[in-house]
């Protein structure tokens, strides 16, 4: 477990409300779409991130994996698999399957969820990347040489 007095509550609360807001903005989104009436393109993004959401997965392992922001104690930085190019392809795979369900079924709220998502991950990755340069030596290296979410963007 974490030790709340070095890390301190308000960032652990923080962590964990980042956490609740992305699985809420996510289910919003899933379940406001038309799963079973999908547009073709739509279909295949959302194949596409589920994808690399998996193969994320399986590349770090999940007892290295974490849903708050913090490195688990034991935790090994990953660089291969698609974590040689991108430092966070599981937010990658989540904004790749839910930019199109919010485009290809729109409407104005639904794009306001999408947005929002975007925030809550983007704030959820600078507070992960301190922690990781913190725990990791190799870490502030390792981010010169990859981008942190979208190849050859950002």
């Amino acid at each position: 477990m974490f030790n709340t007095t070095r890390l301190g509550k308000h960032r652990l609360y923080l962590a964990w409300m980042l956490v609740f807001l992305q699985f809420t903005l996510i289910g919003i989104l899933v379940l406001t779409s038309p799963l079973f009436n999908l547009k073709m393109w739509v279909t295949g993004f959302v194949l596409a991130g589920i994808a690399l959401g998996l193969y994320s997965i399986y590349t770090i392992r999940i007892g290295n994996f974490n849903i708050t922001p913090h490195v688990k104690p034991h935790g090994q930085m990953v660089a291969h698999g698609p974590y040689r190019i991108l430092r966070h392809p599981m937010y990658t795979a989540i904004l790749l399957t839910v930019w199109p369900l919010a485009a290809g079924h729109f409407s104005y709220w639904r794009l306001g969820a999408a947005l929002a998502l975007t925030l809550v991950l983007a704030v959820k990755i600078q507070l992960e990347e301190g922690y990781l340069k913190r725990a990791f030596l190799p870490y502030l290296e390792y981010t010169r040489n990859t981008y942190k979410l979208i190849p050859f963007v950002w």
